[in-house]
């Protein structure tokens, strides 16, 4: 039998939905053609900025919310919703909800950590675009685009794990969070993915009454958004050999490696068992 209720499906992005190397979705074609011929809608959640994810918004040919900088905002596009809901400000054409603390504040206090701590940490803001495309092999343009931040910065330390606990408890100290992205430590506010995948859901839920919630995603900062959701999946590097934390969550799906092919196996899988 086939559900009736509306199914969502909420995604990161780098090592989920694109190769993280090649920065590719390519080989998920086919069950993205296949959920937008269903007419399910495909929320971007990613550390990425707006700038960033618009850029595979556009490439995706997707109309749906999203959410930026780790749940640092809510993007949502006007005349999306039939209804009026709160929001905390109009931007080029989006109702924006602002969970994160703002950019400028957060770059304040990873300075003060760096004096404070004398760790070697660069951060987005201390690296020129050529460098950040170096350093994560992106285009020029992805790398300038990346640096357009508003709510989250990833940085780097130079040290072992002690420097970066060391830097974690002074972030967390001075009333900021941090958590680990998978390429880069990140230092955020009291946002995270979950909370904003929760006010998307009652706005879906508001809509359609009866929704269906599949989360995917690749690491730690992902978390939040997989507890957030029914039917939540984790791709799992296979050089990993255990991530107990995960484990914790409620019908979970571990599936081993990440990128596009996988998720593109993992949502098929989910999208037929739950006959959508």
């Amino acid at each position: 039998m086939t559900t009736t209720r509306k199914p969502i499906i909420f995604t990161d992005l780098d090592g989920t939905l694109l190769d993280p190397k090649t920065y590719s979705y390519e080989p998920a074609e086919p069950v993205l053609d296949l959920i937008r011929k269903k007419n399910i809608p495909l929320i971007l959640s990613s550390s990425k900025t707006r700038a960033e994810i618009e850029l595979y918004r556009k490439r995706l040919g997707n109309d749906h919310p999203f959410i930026s900088e780790n749940g640092g905002a809510v993007f949502i596009p006007k005349d999306y919703f039939s209804f009026r809901f709160p929001y905390h400000r109009e931007l080029d054409g989006y109702f924006v909800l602002e969970l994160g603390t703002f950019y400028l504040q957060i770059i304040d206090v990873l300075e003060s950590v760096k004096k404070e701590t004398r760790i070697r940490i660069k951060g987005f803001s201390d690296l020129t675009a050529k460098e950040l495309k170096s350093l994560c092999g992106l285009s020029l343009e992805q790398a300038e685009l990346a640096k357009k931040r508003e709510y989250d910065e990833p940085f780097i330390i130079e040290g072992s794990e002690k420097e970066v606990d060391l830097v974690k408890g002074k972030i967390k100290q001075r009333g900021l969070n941090y958590v680990w992205g998978g390429r880069f430590h990140h230092i955020l506010g009291k946002n995270d993915k979950g909370k904003a995948v929760e006010i998307l859901k009652e706005l879906y839920e508001n809509q359609f009454f009866s929704i269906l919630t599949i989360g995917i995603g690749d690491s730690l900062n992902d978390l939040p958004m997989l507890r957030a959701v029914e039917h939540p999946i984790f791709l799992k590097e296979k050089r990993i050999l255990s991530i107990k934390i995960p484990l914790k969550i409620k019908n979970l799906i571990i599936m081993d490696g990440t990128g596009p092919h996988v998720w593109n196996e993992a949502i098929f899988q989910v999208v037929n068992s739950l006959k959508i």
